[in-house]
C-alpha cells in the first residue's frame, strides 16, 4: 500500500489554510480526496480481484459464489483476492489465514486504493458515489435477486432513489442475468435500454449453484445438530432504521407462537435485518437466528421449508423444490406502498394472513407438491430456467477469458443527447423544456436529463413531467477533486467577475479545473457514449463547465432571455446571477452553437456579448421555443365547472367537489366583468407590480374590469402590498400557481404580459393556440412572438400597459391566427439543424 494522507496533502501545492483545514476536519471530503489520487496515481493491479456485497455488509450472495469457484480454481493460484466488509470481525475463518485472501473495512484507506486499482471489481448492489472505474479495470455487477416487489423509478416513493445504483451500472462492463424477466426489469427501471454500454451475461445466478451443493450449514457454522426438519422464516424488512421495536414485537410473537406449536417437531430458524438481530440479541430472545455472515443459499441444503413473505429469496428456494409458504399479512398496504412485479397468488405457495394459517400450511406441508405442481413448474421454466449448477462457470468464463458465447448488449445507434434543464422550477425554462421533451423524435435519439439529486415538490412535479421515453439521471455525491483542483475552481470562481469585464475573448479554464470536470463527467455518466450535450438552462456554472470541458462531438448553450439584463438583476438587494454567468459567458467558446429562443434575443445578445465571442456571426444563433398544442388543448377539455352557493368554480372531470369546500379551487370569472389574466414568476422582470399599477390607473375608468395573476414568486408579498396600498383586493386576484392554467386563461378575455425583458415567452405561445387576445410590453422577446399581427405591443412603461388596456376594452381588436402546428415543425427543423453530428 501506498503513503497515507499527509503524503497526499503535501503532493498539492499552493493549498489554502481553509481547504487544508477541511481537508482533515471533514471525513467525508478527505475521502473523495484521497479516492481521487488514488485514482489518478495508483496503476491497475493485474490478477487482483475485489469483491463487495450488500455495502459490505458480509461475505455472500453472487460474489461469493464466484470467489468460492475461484479460490479452489488452480488456473487462479497467483489472484489476489480483497473483500470489503464493514466489520473485520465477521471475516469467516476458513479464508481468515489464507495468503491471497485480504480482508479491508469499507471506506478505510486500504478499501480506496484497491478500489481504485484493482483490475476486477465484483458487487452486488453497488459502489460508494465517489466511485469511477478507471480504464483497464472491469466492473462486475450481479445483482441479488428475481425481483417480485418493484425496482429503481419504478419504486413508490421519493424521486430518484436509485440514483447511485443507476450511476453504478452505467459503469459496469457487465450485468449477470438469472433470467430474461429480471434483467429486463433490472434495463427498464434504472433507464439503462438503449444507452447501456457494457454487456448481459446470460448465466444464472451463481448463488443458486450453491443452493445445489450440500455445505451442511446447519451443523458447520450455527452448531445445530439435529434429526428434526428444519424451517426457515425470513421475513422483508419494514421497519426504520430509528424504530425497530414495532416491527420486531409482531416477529416476537409470531416466532414464539411457531416455537410453542412446532418446537418438538422443527428446529426454526430466523432470518432478519441486522437492526433486528442486535435487537433480539440485546433482550437475550431464545431464538435460532441465521447470522448476516451466514450465506443463505448455502443454508437451503439443510432447510426443508421456507416461510417468508416478499423476500426474492424464495425464487432461489424453488431450485430445492421444497416447500414455500407466503406469510403476507400486510400484503395490500405492502404492495400500495412498494409495489408489486408479478402477482404473489401466481408464485408456487400457499398465502397466509395470520401466523395460525401459516402453522396449518405447515402441517399440510408433504402436499406442497401436488397442491403447487404446476405454478411451481411455471416458475422456474420463467425464473429459473437457466440454473444448471454451472452458472458460476459461464460468468467466470465470460469474464476472465473473455468467452463472449452468453453475452448480449441492449445498446442501440440512436444519438444520445444528455441535458440539463435548469432545476425545474415554475418557469419558462421548465415549460420550454418539457415541451421540447414531448416533441423530439425518439426513433433518432436516446435522450438523458441529468439534474440534481434532491427535489423539492414544486421541481419534482414538474420533473415527472417529462416525456416517458427521457431517461432520467440524478445526480449524486459531490465532486471528485484533488486539493490543487479545488483550489483553482475557487479562484476561477472568485475572479470571474473580474475576467469577465476584460475586452476580448476568453478561453480560460485550466488544466486541472479540466481535468477535474472530465473526471465528474466519467463519474456521473459511466462509459455511456454521449454524442450532443446540450445545456439547456445556461445558468448553472457547474453544469455549464461540465459540458464545456468535455470532448463530444456536439455542445450547445440556450439563452432563454436578454443575458445582460439577467447579469445586472437584482432581487432581495442582491445580484441573482452575476455569479454564475461571470463563469459562464466566457465559456460559450466552449460550445458550438449558443442558441437563443428567439432572432429578437439572438440579436440582443449578440450585441452584448459578441466582444467575448469568437466567431459570434455564426456561433450565436436562435432556434424558437417548441410547444405542446396537444397538452394545452387537451387541458381545456379536462376541466368541468361546477357550481356550488351561486359561484361557479373549476374541477377535474370527475374530480372531487370537497376542493371546492376545502377552498382549493379557483373561482370562474364572472362574466359580467372584462377580465384580464397576466401569469409569471413573481420575478423582477415580470414586473407584475408595474402592471398592478396601470390596471390601478385604468379601473378608475373602466369599473367592470377584474385581473387574475398567475404565479408565485420572491415578490409575492410586495404584490399583495402593492394590490392592497390601491384598495384592489376584490379586483385584482391572486390565484397562486395552477398546474392547469389554462381553463382560467380561456374564459378570461384578455392576456397582459408586462415583462422588461423575456427570451421568447412561453405563456404568449401557449395563449396563441387559445386564440386569446395579448397585451404585451414591447421588448425583444414579446416582439419575437407577436410581431406581424398577433398580438397588441405596448410601451414599456405603466402608460403603455393603461393603453393598451383601454384599447383592448374599448376596441376588441381582432388578430392574425396563430397556426401552431406549423410553427412547431419549423421550431422542432431548427433545433435539430444545430445538434447534427
Amino acid at each position: 500500500m501506498i503513503e497515507k494522507k499527509e503524503l497526499i496533502v503535501r503532493k498539492n501545492r499552493d493549498i489554502s489554510t481553509n481547504t487544508e483545514k477541511m481537508y482533515f476536519t471533514n471525513k467525508s471530503f478527505s475521502q473523495v480526496v484521497d479516492y481521487t489520487n488514488y485514482y489518478e496515481i495508483l496503476e491497475v493491479r493485474d490478477n487482483t480481484i475485489f469483491y463487495e456485497s450488500f455495502h459490505g455488509k458480509n461475505m455472500t450472495c453472487n460474489p461469493y459464489a464466484i470467489f468460492k469457484t475461484l479460490i479452489k480454481d488452480p488456473r487462479f493460484s497467483d489472484f489476489h483476492h480483497v473483500w470489503a466488509l464493514n466489520n473485520l470481525n465477521d471475516c469467516p475463518k476458513e479464508y481468515l489465514n489464507l495468503p491471497n485472501v485480504e480482508f479491508v473495512r469499507v471506506n478505510s484507506e486500504e478499501y480506496l486504493q484497491y478500489l481504485a486499482s484493482c483490475k476486477y471489481l465484483i458487487n452486488n448492489t453497488s459502489f460508494p458515489p465517489y466511485f469511477i472505474k478507471k480504464e483497464g479495470q472491469i466492473y462486475v455487477n450481479t445483482w441479488h435477486g428475481t425481483p417480485l416487489k418493484t425496482l429503481g423509478k419504478d419504486m413508490e416513493g421519493s424521486l430518484g432513489q436509485h440514483k447511485n445504483l443507476m450511476r453504478n451500472f452505467l459503469h459496469t462492463d457487465y450485468l449477470v442475468s438469472p433470467n430474461k424477466f429480471t434483467i429486463d426489469k433490472i434495463i427498464d427501471s434504472h433507464d439503462l435500454r438503449g444507452i447501456y454500454n457494457g454487456q448481459i451475461i446470460e448465466s444464472g445466478y451463481p448463488r443458486i449453484d450453491l443452493v445445489k451443493e450440500d455445505n451442511n450449514v446447519l451443523a458447520n457454522k450455527l452448531n445445530i445438530k439435529t434429526d428434526k426438519k428444519v424451517i426457515l422464516y425470513a421475513p422483508t424488512w419494514r421497519g426504520e432504521v430509528g424504530n425497530v421495536s414495532g416491527e420486531i414485537n409482531k416477529i416476537i410473537r409470531d416466532m414464539r407462537k411457531l416455537k410453542s406449536v412446532l418446537g418438538k417437531e422443527y428446529v426454526i430458524l430466523l432470518k432478519v435485518h441486522t437492526l433486528m438481530q442486535k435487537y433480539i440479541k440485546q433482550n437475550k430472545l431464545d431464538f435460532d437466528v441465521v447470522p448476516d455472515k451466514i450465506d443463505s443459499n448455502e443454508l437451503f441444503s439443510d432447510v426443508d421449508i421456507l416461510v417468508t413473505d416478499y423476500s426474492s429469496i424464495f425464487f432461489d428456494f424453488l431450485a430445492t423444490k421444497k416447500p414455500v409458504i407466503f406469510y403476507a399479512y400486510d400484503r395490500e398496504e405492502y404492495e400500495r406502498d412498494r409495489g408489486f412485479y408479478l402477482n404473489l397468488d401466481d408464485m408456487p405457495g400457499a398465502i397466509c394472513s395470520t401466523i395460525e394459517s401459516v402453522i396449518k400450511e405447515i402441517k399440510n406441508a408433504s402436499n406442497y407438491q401436488d397442491v403447487f405442481n404446476e405454478k411451481l413448474d411455471k416458475c422456474i421454466n420463467e425464473f429459473l430456467y437457466l440454473e444448471d449448477g454451472a452458472s458460476t462457470q459461464r460468468v467466470i468464463d465470460t469474464v476472465f477469458f473473455e468467452n463472449k458465447q452468453h453475452t448480449y448488449s441492449v445498446k442501440n445507434d440512436k444519438k444520445t443527447i444528455v441535458m440539463y434543464c435548469g432545476g425545474f422550477l415554475n418557469n419558462g425554462v421548465t415549460t420550454s423544456a418539457v415541451n421540447l421533451m414531448n416533441n423530439i423524435d425518439y426513433e433518432r435519439y436516446n435522450v438523458i436529463v441529468a439534474d440534481k439529486s434532491e427535489f423539492d415538490e414544486e421541481s419534482s412535479k414538474n420533473f415527472m413531467k417529462l416525456n416517458n421515453h427521457v431517461k432520467k439521471l440524478y445526480r449524486v455525491g459531490s465532486m471528485n477533486v484533488s486539493l490543487n483542483e479545488l483550489e483553482s475552481q475557487n479562484q476561477l470562481f472568485a475572479y470571474a467577475a473580474e475576467q469577465f469585464y476584460k475586452k476580448g475573448p476568453m478561453n480560460y479554464l485550466e488544466e486541472d479545473i479540466i481535468t477535474m470536470y472530465k473526471r465528474e463527467f466519467k463519474r456521473m455518466f459511466g462509459t455511456v457514449d454521449i454524442d450532443i450535450a446540450i445545456d439547456f438552462s445556461g445558468y448553472v456554472k457547474f453544469w455549464s463547465i461540465l459540458f464545456a470541458a468535455n470532448d463530444i462531438s456536439k455542445k450547445a448553450i440556450f439563452q432563454h432571455n436578454d443575458m445582460m439584463e439577467e447579469y445586472d438583476k437584482i432581487v432581495d438587494n442582491e445580484y441573482k446571477h452575476k455569479e454564475n454567468l461571470s463563469v459562464i459567458f466566457p465559456l460559450y467558446n466552449k460550445y458550438d452553437h449558443v442558441i437563443a429562443v428567439s432572432k429578437h434575443t439572438r440579436n440582443k445578445n449578440k450585441a452584448g456579448l459578441s466582444h467575448l465571442v469568437v466567431n459570434s456571426d455564426q456561433k450565436m444563433v436562435y432556434v424558437h421555443n417548441s410547444i405542446n398544442y396537444q397538452y394545452v388543448l387537451n387541458a381545456i377539455a379536462s376541466v368541468e365547472k361546477v357550481q356550488v352557493n351561486n359561484k361557479e368554480y373549476y374541477i377535474e372531470k370527475n374530480g372531487d367537489i370537497n376542493q371546492i369546500l376545502d377552498g382549493n379551487a379557483i373561482k370562474v370569472p364572472d362574466t359580467s366583468k372584462f377580465n384580464f389574466v397576466t401569469m409569471g414568476r413573481m420575478s423582477p422582470e415580470k414586473d407584475q407590480i408595474k402592471l398592478i399599477k396601470a390596471f390601478a390607473e385604468f379601473h378608475k375608468e373602466y369599473k367592470d374590469t377584474e385581473l387574475y395573476i398567475i404565479g408565485t414568486g420572491e415578490l409575492e408579498e410586495e404584490i399583495r402590498s402593492t394590490i392592497k396600498s390601491f384598495g384592489l383586493n376584490d379586483q385584482i386576484h391572486l390565484v397562486g400557481q395552477l398546474d392547469n392554467p389554462f381553463p382560467l386563461i380561456q374564459d378570461c378575455d384578455c392576456f397582459v404580459l408586462s415583462s422588461n425583458h423575456e427570451g421568447q415567452p412561453m405563456v404568449l405561445l401557449e395563449c396563441l393556440i387559445l386564440n386569446k387576445p395579448i397585451v404585451a410590453t414591447d421588448i425583444p422577446g414579446n416582439r419575437s412572438v407577436l410581431e406581424n399581427g398577433y398580438g397588441e405591443l405596448v410601451e414599456n412603461s405603466i402608460e403603455g400597459l393603461v393603453q393598451g388596456l383601454k384599447k383592448m376594452r374599448e376596441v376588441k381588436p381582432t388578430f392574425k391566427k396563430f397556426d401552431y402546428v406549423e410553427y412547431n415543425k419549423s421550431a422542432m427543423e431548427m433545433f435539430y439543424s444545430y445538434i447534427q453530428v
